[in-house]
């Protein structure tokens, strides 16, 4: 069927080539026509904050004609201002409600490490020096992770030197934030137990933990309560954004 439509397109253009190159002609002219006689621009009612009328004219032609020109092909500030803007508006279209009190105290529960406060902690840690490995601190820290699932691993070959060592045996937060810095030990409170985590960033390098015990002290749920309810919205908020997101993959046949 498709080659009877060539063959008969062919025809049509060997037997009345002069009135096929008039109508295109035409079709041309008429589409010139219309593009310089599009009605003529106006500024909004409220230009941008101390843009005058006359600036944002011409910012409208220049912007436009960078599109005729296709100048946003390829254009790497480009493509990264429209994915910011599409990010955004994502994010901006979910709406989360507000938790219950049940929701809210049922969340403050799950993460009592977070809002209770670690009160005694031990693991086994492996350390990388930022300072030992620089520019193959990603490589050393796959190889790591690969050694790491290795039953009967020696820690002590593994890590690099650390005041904490490998072994850390019921120590408070005070003592792990002097050892591993509080930005470190933040990562801590929520970490799965008996299995090896990370690489976890610090001052200094990065970590990997294995917690083996974390005690932790009960949440007061009126003093956290505007915390907390302000990390739910977050997490959900979140939630719902890589879930926008994984629909607008499957769009574009992509596996979630």
């Amino acid at each position: 069927m498709i080659q009877r439509f060539l063959d008969t397109l062919s025809r049509l253009q060997q037997r009345h080539a002069l009135l096929l190159f008039l109508a295109l002609g035409a079709v041309l002219f008429a589409a010139d026509f219309l593009k310089q006689h599009e009605a003529p621009l106006s500024p909004p009612a409220v230009a941008a904050e101390g843009q005058s009328a006359e600036q944002w004219l011409e910012d409208e032609v220049l912007y436009r004609e960078a599109l005729a020109r296709g100048l946003e092909e390829g254009d790497l500030i480009v493509r990264r201002r429209l994915v910011q803007k599409m990010r955004l508006l994502l994010e901006t279209g979910v709406d989360v409600a507000e938790p219950t009190p049940a929701q809210l105290h049922e969340w403050i529960d799950q993460h009592a490490g977070r809002y209770g406060g670690l009160e005694r902690l031990s693991f086994d840690h492996v350390f990388l020096s930022r300072g030992l490995r620089d520019a193959h601190m990603a490589a050393d820290a796959a190889r790591l992770a690969a050694l790491l699932q290795q039953p009967g691993a020696d820690l002590a070959s593994l890590s690099d030197p650390h005041p904490g060592g490998t072994q850390v045996v019921s120590l408070g937060p005070r003592e792990i934030v002097s050892l591993f810095g509080m930005p470190f030990v933040a990562q801590l409170a929520e970490l799965p137990q008996e299995s090896w985590q990370g690489p976890l960033p610090s001052a200094t390098g990065l970590h990997f933990v294995r917690i083996h015990e974390r005690r932790v002290g009960r949440p007061d749920y009126a003093a956290v309560r505007e915390r907390a309810q302000r990390d739910y919205l977050l997490e959900h908020r979140r939630e719902q954004t890589r879930l926008a997101l994984a629909q607008l993959k499957a769009r574009y046949g992509l596996e979630p």
